[in-house]
């Protein structure tokens, strides 16, 4: 038994004879050559008892079946193998060697379309016959009679092997007798075959036919001759090719005489199928005996025994498990997770894995490590990107594909959309990639379907979604790896001109002392210095959350000012952050282009040209205007950042992260989808834009720490229910939230547990670190923490969602004490009337009542006069409207609430300069319900 298997990348790729090399455990299929070697034994000694049969009894003439069939799925080693028979017999039995006389290999791919396969194997024999004579220095008189009895059988076999049409210009008697010779062939091949094994000094003949598999219309010509001529049992038959086509190329000759398909008897039909299901397996059986199979192992089955020998004289040797772990850290650098890897293709055969070995050779891997050298990582990255294509691994072609733009545009304008990884619709561009199997537009539509009324009804998100990847009544694209869910645009996830407008945080003088940025920016005309040597101006937090985390310029039926939530600009940014390292002028730029592009990873920056929004006109004036600004700030900030980490972005190499940051984008925008879901169905209350930031941050540091995780991970996104209070505060997501730091300890204790194995440990504490330095990230650090709180910013919606309704930003104060201002918004209102309730009205459940009828009902901002709140009201009792039977008497429980709890404070309320100071919205929704009929309603 072979301890192991032996690939030796020095051996020429057309020197398959290892007959040299049986012991060495380069004849990978050792269990199968001792079942040939005992096949073949079998057929011997039934072969040399032949042989004296025939001696006493010349005329009698017996058929064996004895083909030994070698099978196994393409690309197994079958060639090999029948190629090094002879070998494997001659070592195995050398008192015994020369009995047995192999023919050359016969390809049926090889014979022209009129050669018959019989006369190809009487032709093989006559030749080694004819050598033989050629080679003989004999003149006695017995072997010249050897000699012309060897011709006169084959003359007689020759005749009787003539074809049909051949008889037809023969009369009379000499037509008889043609068909006599036909009813005789057996009898003369045996003559033919026994003349041939006297001459050759054998006991019987082994003939191999190879690549049946490749020539299927001769399948079944190729059995039926075994069958037919080679059952003397001189003749040993070895046929190698997967039983599966055989068995399909034979039922398919059955099939066609068995039963016609023109047939109108279905049960005559029927019966003529099952009898040639049945004669099939029959004659099969019959052809190729069970004892006489010799399935080869699969290559599954050999790699974890599997050593590859390299270097100068084959002196360097490394396992093959070893080996792919050192393609993975080379090709999928830092996913060590199984999630990660999960469409990483093993070769599937001896063939695919001496193709992967070749073109990705341990060697160009080692040296991958230690050499930087362009070039040399480009040839490498092709060999993968062939790899890739060859198995059809769209994933695999994406990565190298990516790498290699990354190599060969390294100096360009940074624009990650030119990252294939990253660009959805390059992925399905169907005349580059007519294999991808990834259907986008069905696994777009899916993730589209998730979120509340497919992001709102005004919004266009199915329409464009369908111009961007085909319709119904077209086959839709597919792209080359599986992308997460687009940015669709999702109704109140934006802020308004009114809130960016209202927002009262202080600015803060921010002083550039960066002068390669200040000239970078002049040079660029995004900057002027102003008088003197003062470089200094004024910035906000919200325009650089802004101006990262929303965008605006969508084509639409309206004048569109409100701002809506994306989040792939600020991973771009990310991004660019950790894989560019540019001089000021470069940075300057590839920030700016960045903040002036749509957001690359939304649905409308695949339609440019399509109306994304329609209804009327919004109120308000879009005077945001703050890109300079920001491109200045955020350059300086990532500037600073990079310097803090550069002793870890220097070991980074751009090309090699792309597997991890897929798998990152992939893992924190599918999270944020469910994020955005629960957000529409009115789950995330009190949401501000600061809030869905660090939403963001922690899916993305949870992506980044389960991606090193080989274990088993915590698969679950974090915080994408959350309450706002939560998310806010460090100490409450480390309480309530704790997906992200079960992963940090399982990472922990497997980086324990790998002391001692160098380059797992030198990987999992390199994902720590950078997990660390992704926390301190520019387009997180904008959000303002006091005290390890995040300072909520910027109001998601219309100023109407959840319990905190107007904009609350952090003021810094030397008074404790800061004076209570009572402003004339939704929010006040509702905290002013609560005051005024009488406790047993249960003032919270009536607030919350309120609340909740703004936010689902009367949300829209326009909506304020009484008549149209009342008839919203009435129509949402109605069974007309879209709410359940559950829902309605719900909604008239909170009415018949707050109508009570309004009837206890008196008539003279409406006068009072109390209703006076509530909102008018809320005046009007007050008023709507006391004037609602609630007495009839029952909830049906």
């Amino acid at each position: 038994m072979s301890e192991g298997y032996v690939f030796d990348l020095n051996r020429a790729e057309f020197n398959d004879d290892f007959s040299s090399s049986t012991g060495s455990g380069e004849l990978w299929q050792v269990y199968a050559r001792q079942q040939l070697v005992s096949n073949l034994t079998a057929i011997l000694n039934d072969a040399e008892q032949y042989g004296r049969g025939r001696a006493v009894n010349p005329r009698e003439t017996w058929l064996s079946h004895n083909a030994i069939l070698v099978t196994s799925p393409r690309g197994s080693g079958k060639t090999v193998f029948l190629r090094n028979c002879e070998a494997m017999w001659r070592s195995e039995n050398s008192d015994k060697k020369d009995a047995l006389l192999f023919l050359d290999v016969i390809d049926p791919t090889m014979l022209m379309a009129q050669d018959s396969f019989a006369n190809v194997i009487v032709a093989q024999i006559y030749q080694a016959v004819n050598n033989k004579l050629e080679r003989s220095n004999c003149c006695d008189e017995q072997s010249r009679n050897d000699r012309d009895d060897f011709h006169r059988r084959l003359k007689k076999l020759a005749d009787a092997m003539g074809k049909t049409c051949e008889f037809n210009g023969a009369i009379g008697i000499d037509k008889i007798l043609k068909y006599s010779s036909g009813i005789q062939l057996e009898s003369y091949f045996h003559l033919f075959v026994e003349s041939a094994i006297k001459i050759l000094g054998c006991k019987a003949i082994v003939v191999s036919i190879d690549d049946v598999d490749m020539a299927m219309e001769r399948a079944f010509e190729v059995v039926d001759d075994v069958r037919r001529f080679l059952g003397c049992p001189y003749l040993i038959p070895i046929v190698s090719g997967e039983i599966k086509l055989y068995e399909h190329m034979t039922q398919k000759h059955f099939d066609d005489k068995a039963y016609d398909n023109r047939c109108q008897d279905t049960k005559l039909t029927d019966k003529g199928k099952e009898l040639s299901e049945h004669l099939t397996m029959a004659y099969l059986t019959k052809v190729f005996p069970s004892p006489m199979r010799i399935n080869l192992f699969s290559v599954e089955r050999l790699l974890n025994k599997m050593q590859l020998k390299y270097g100068p004289d084959s002196a360097l040797s490394i396992s093959y498990l070893d080996y792919q772990e050192s393609v993975l850290n080379q090709f999928y650098f830092l996913c060590r997770n199984r999630d990660a890897r999960r469409n990483w293709t093993m070769p599937e055969s001896a063939r695919e894995l001496t193709q992967l070995v070749r073109s990705l050779p341990p060697t160009s891997l080692e040296q991958s490590e230690k050499d930087a050298d362009i070039s040399n990582q480009i040839v490498l990255y092709n060999n993968f990107k062939n790899w890739a294509m060859q198995k059809k691994n769209g994933e695999a072609l994406v990565f190298a594909e990516s790498a290699l733009s990354l190599l060969h545009d390294s100096e360009t304008v940074f624009d990650i959309r030119k990252i294939l990884a990253f660009n959805i619709a390059q992925q399905s561009d169907t005349s580059l990639y007519p294999w991808a199997k990834y259907d986008v537009l069905e696994e777009q539509r899916e993730k589209l379907g998730e979120l509340f009324k497919q992001g709102g009804e005004k919004l266009k998100n199915k329409e464009l979604l369908e111009s961007a990847f085909g319709d119904v009544t077209k086959a839709n694209r597919c792209s080359l790896k599986s992308m997460p869910p687009l940015e669709f645009l999702v109704d109140k996830l934006y802020i308004t001109q009114k809130t960016i407008n209202e927002a009262s945080s202080f600015g803060e003088e921010y002083k550039l002392e960066n002068e390669g940025l200040i000239e970078a920016a002049c040079q660029n005309g995004l900057y002027k210095k102003t008088g003197g040597n003062k470089s200094g101006f004024i910035y906000k937090n919200e325009d650089l959350i802004l101006d990262i985390y929303t965008e605006s310029s969508f084509y639409s039926a309206l004048s569109n000012t409100y701002r809506y939530v994306f989040f792939s600009r600020a991973f771009e940014l990310l991004v660019y952050s950790l894989t560019c390292q540019k001089d000021d002028g470069a940075l300057i730029n590839d920030v700016h282009n960045i903040l002036t592009r749509k957001p690359f990873y939304s649905l409308p920056s695949l339609v440019d040209t399509k109306i994304a929004l329609e209804g009327e006109d919004y109120e308000g004036v879009d005077e945001h205007n703050t890109l300079t600004t920001s491109t200045l700030v955020i350059c300086t900030k990532i500037r600073e950042w990079q310097d803090e980490n550069k002793e870890l972005l220097t070991k980074l190499k751009d090309y090699k992260l792309v597997p991890f940051l897929s798998y990152c984008f992939n893992s924190t925008f599918t999270a944020m989808n469910v994020v955005k879901s629960n957000y529409g169905n009115n789950k995330l209350p009190n949401e501000h834009l600061t809030d869905m930031v660090v939403r963001f941050k922690y899916n993305v540091i949870n992506s980044i720490i389960r991606s090193g995780i080989c274990g088993e991970a915590i698969y679950a996104n974090v915080l994408v229910g959350a309450k706002a209070s939560t998310v806010r505060k460090e100490q409450d997501i480390a309480k309530y939230e704790r997906v992200y730091q079960r992963n940090i300890k399982i990472l922990t204790q497997e980086y324990m547990a790998e002391k001692g194995g160098a380059a797992k440990e030198k990987d999992i504490n390199f994902l720590t670190l950078l997990n660390n330095a992704v926390v301190s990230n520019p387009i997180f650090t904008i959000c303002t923490v006091v005290k390890d709180e995040t300072i909520p910013l910027l109001k998601l919606g219309s100023g109407l969602r959840g319990t905190h309704l107007k904009q609350k930003a952090y003021k810094p104060s030397n008074d404790d004490d800061v004076e209570k201002v009572r402003y004339k918004s939704l929010e006040n209102s509702l905290d002013f009337l609560a005051s005024f309730l009488p406790e047993r009205t249960n003032p919270k459940r009536v607030v919350e009542s309120l609340e909740y009828i703004l936010l689902t009902l009367i949300d829209d901002g326009r909506i304020k006069a009484e008549h149209t709140i009342i008839d919203i009201l009435k129509h949402s009792l109605s069974v007309k409207s879209n709410y359940s039977n559950s829902e309605r008497v719900s909604l008239y429980r909170r009415l018949l609430g707050i109508k009570s709890a309004i009837y206890e404070l008196g008539h003279e309320f409406f006068d009072s300069e109390v209703f006076e100071q509530l909102d008018e919205k809320l005046q009007n929704l007050i008023r709507a319900i006391l004037k609602l009929d609630l007495g009839d309603v029952q909830g049906n």
